[in-house]
C-alpha cells in the first residue's frame, strides 16, 4: 500500500539533545495526540509511517549529535525540516500566526499585513515540498495538515501529478467577507494551493461551505456538484471530517487505579467545594477574559455559592514571543487577581490559576474531578478538550458548558450551549450546571459519550484516508492507470 507521509508544522515528538544523544518526548497538541493514537492501532495499514515537520533544534545543534537525520520512535519515522531563523520567524510568527490565525479565527483587527511574511510563507512551503519529494515513492499517500501548508498541495501536484494528496484544515475557514481581506496574490495563492489536493477536509460543513463559496466568488466559472469542485482541470473532493480523540485512552485512564488515587487526593484537598475546570492554550481566541467575567457575574448574583465553588483555570503556554499573547496573559492575570481580591477570603480562593503544561494522567484526574467543564472559546476549529472531558466522566455525571461557536458544538449538542460574548448567559450556565440533577447529568453525558466512542480518532482518520482512496480509485478508472 506504500507509505503514509503526514505533514504538519510540528513533529508529534519534541526533539532535544541530552548527554546521551537525542531525546524525543510526546508533543502537546490535538493533532499530534490524535494521530499518535491512530498510528498505534493502524500501523499495519501502510508499509511504514512517516511524519515531516519543522525541527525544534537548529541544524547545527542537531548535527553535533552525529545522529541519523531520520528519527524513529515507536515505528514512526520522523523527518525534520531545518529552517533558517529568519525564515522560521517570518513564516511561523509572521504569516501563520499574525495573519492567517487571527483572520481565520475572526479577529481581523489583529492581522499584520506585511508582504514580507507571505514571501517567507512561500519559501517555507517550497522547502517542505523538496523534503516530501525526498521521502516520497510511487504509491505513497501524502496527508497535509493545517494552515501552515496551504500552498503545498499544488506545489506537490506540479511535481507528482499522479500522487494521492489530502489536505485537512484544523482551524475554521472563514466566510468570504473575511477571506477577501487578504491581498489578492495571497488569497489566490491559497486557493490554488489547496485545489492541488485530491481531498480537502474541514472540521464542519460550515467551514467547507465557506471554502467552496470563496472559490466560486473568486472564480464564478468554478463548478460545484455538492461534493467536488471543478476548476482549472482539478476536481478535489471537499467535505467535513470532524476530528476526535482516542475515547478508550481517556476512558480507561480515568478508570485506572493511579488516576483514581489522584482524584481521591484532590477531592480530599478541596473538601466539599464544587469544581469548575477550564483547560486551554493561552490564546486570545479562547475568550478567557469573557468567561472570567462571566464567573465573576455568577459570584455577584449567587452569594449562596460563595465558599462552595472554585474555578480552576489551567492555561498552557503558547506563542509567548507574540505581543498579543503577552498582553492577553497580563490582562488575564490582572483580572484573576481583581476577582480573587474582591471575593476571596483566607479560607477560600474563588479562582485557582496555573500557567503550565499538565501531563496526561494529571489532566485526566482533573477531568474526572471537575463538576463542570467550562469550554467557551470565541471561535475554535473543533476543541478536543470538550471531548476529553466527556470521555473521562466514567461515573456518568458532570456538566459541559460549551461555546456555540466551537466546532465541537455541532456534535456535542447535549452540552449547555452559550454565546462566548454573553457574560450573563455564561453566569446562568454555571448556575444551571451546579444545580442540574444527577439524572439530568447522566442523560447528557451518556449521549455525548456514545457519540464520541463511535466517532473517535480512528473513525476520523480512517474516514479521511478512505475518501482519499476512493478518489484515487476513481482517477485510476478514468485515466486507465
Amino acid at each position: 500500500m506504500g507509505k503514509l507521509i503526514t505533514i504538519s508544522s510540528r513533529l508529534p515528538y519534541r526533539v532535544a539533545v541530552s548527554g546521551s544523544g537525542i531525546q524525543a518526548t510526546p508533543s502537546v497538541g490535538g493533532l499530534a495526540t490524535a494521530l499518535r493514537s491512530y498510528f498505534e492501532r493502524s500501523s499495519n495499514e501502510f508499509d511504514s509511517l512517516h511524519w515531516i515537520g519543522i525541527a525544534d533544534l537548529s541544524k547545527k545543534q542537531f548535527e553535533k549529535t552525529d545522529s541519523n537525520p531520520v528519527i524513529e520512535v515507536d515505528q514512526l519515522m520522523m523527518h525534520q525540516v531545518f529552517l533558517d531563523p529568519s525564515v522560521k520567524q517570518g513564516f511561523n510568527d509572521g504569516f501563520c500566526n499574525s495573519i492567517l490565525w487571527p483572520l481565520f479565527l475572526y479577529f481581523p483587527s489583529f492581522v499584520d499585513y506585511k508582504s514580507k511574511h507571505y514571501e517567507y510563507y512561500e519559501i517555507a512551503n517550497k522547502i517542505l515540498c523538496q523534503k516530501v519529494l525526498e521521502v516520497y515513492e510511487s504509491g505513497d499517500t501524502i496527508w497535509i495538515h493545517d494552515y501552515h501548508w496551504m500552498l503545498l498541495p499544488s506545489l506537490l501536484r506540479a511535481e507528482l501529478p499522479e500522487a494521492n494528496i489530502g489536505f485537512f484544515l484544523h482551524i475554521p475557514f472563514p466566510s468570504f467577507e473575511l477571506f477577501r481581506l487578504l491581498p489578492r496574490i495571497w488569497r489566490d495563492g491559497i486557493i490554488s494551493g489547496l485545489l492541488g489536493a485530491d481531498v480537502i477536509g474541514f472540521q464542519t460543513q460550515d467551514f467547507a461551505r465557506h471554502f467552496v463559496d470563496s472559490v466560486r466568488q473568486l472564480d464564478p466559472y468554478t463548478q460545484w456538484d455538492g461534493k467536488h469542485l471543478q476548476k482549472d482541470g482539478q476536481s478535489p473532493m471537499v467535505g467535513a471530517f470532524p476530528i476526535s480523540i482516542d475515547y478508550q485512552k481517556f476512558n480507561s485512564a480515568a478508570k485506572s487505579n493511579e488516576v483514581r488515587t489522584m482524584v481521591t487526593k484532590l477531592r480530599q484537598r478541596i473538601g466539599d467545594l464544587r469544581l469548575i475546570l477550564s483547560v486551554d492554550r493561552l490564546d486570545y481566541t479562547k475568550a478567557i477574559l469573557n468567561r472570567l467575567e462571566g464567573f465573576e457575574l455568577f459570584l455577584k448574583q449567587n452569594h449562596g455559592f460563595h465558599h462552595k465553588v472554585s474555578y480552576f483555570l489551567l492555561l498552557v503556554p503558547s506563542r509567548e514571543s507574540i505581543t498579543k499573547y503577552k498582553e492577553n496573559k497580563l490582562n488575564i492575570e490582572a483580572l484573576i487577581s481583581r476577582i480573587n481580591g474582591a471575593y476571596g477570603t483566607l479560607s477560600w480562593t474563588p479562582i485557582v490559576y496555573q500557567y503550565q503544561v499538565a501531563e496526561f494522567r494529571r489532566l485526566v484526574s482533573l477531568y474526572s474531578s471537575a463538576d463542570i467543564a467550562l469550554i467557551v472559546p470565541s471561535r475554535d476549529g473543533m476543541n478536543l478538550v470538550s471531548k476529553e472531558y466527556v470521555a473521562s466522566r466514567t461515573a456518568g455525571t458532570g456538566a459541559l458548558i460549551l461555546s456555540e461557536t466551537a466546532g465541537a458544538a455541532q456534535e456535542l449538542q447535549q452540552a449547555i450551549m452559550v454565546n462566548p460574548n454573553d457574560r450573563q448567559q455564561i453566569a446562568n450556565a454555571i448556575l444551571e450546571g451546579l444545580t442540574m440533577t444527577a439524572e439530568q447529568q447522566s442523560h447528557r453525558i451518556s449521549a455525548m459519550q456514545r457519540l464520541i466512542k463511535k466517532k473517535d480518532v480512528q473513525a476520523w482518520a480512517s474516514g479521511f484516508l478512505n475518501s482519499m482512496s476512493e478518489v484515487m480509485q476513481s482517477k485510476e478508472h478514468i485515466y486507465g492507470r
